[in-house]
């Protein structure tokens, strides 16, 4: 048997169960990256030339030659190709939804709602 999706207009013309899950203001990756271990680059002075290439810092383990930080997905292999980077390891891929009023909000029409219920419906 096969049933058709439900689909239910709610105040606002959005689509319950299609358009409300359609944020994609940014996807994002948490990733942590492994400095060459010459002489010549200290390991905070690789963090700023990754800050340079748009990882935004969260740790640098100057004992482990070793940077944490968050960037677009789409800049992870970039950060690959610098000469000083060793390699690069994906922790977790993830898809931000920023807050109305937010700069980096690229749906701001979709924010008008307020609050979601919640997946209960309550």
């Amino acid at each position: 048997m096969f049933l058709a999706p439900i689909h239910v207009r709610i105040p606002g013309g959005q689509t319950f169960g299609e358009s409300l899950m359609d944020h994609n203001d940014d996807e994002l990756a948490d990733v942590v990256v492994i400095i060459v271990d010459e002489p010549g680059m200290s390991t905070a002075q690789a963090a700023d030339k990754l800050k340079a290439a748009g990882l935004a810092i969260s740790n640098v383990d100057e004992a482990n030659g070793a940077v944490e930080g968050t960037i677009e997905t789409a800049k992870v292999k970039s950060l690959e190709k610098l000469e000083f980077v060793k390699y690069v390891r994906t922790v977790f891929n993830y898809i931000a939804d920023y807050p109305a009023g937010d700069p980096r909000n690229l749906d701001p029409d979709g924010d008008e709602l307020g609050p979601e219920a919640d997946d209960a419906g309550a």
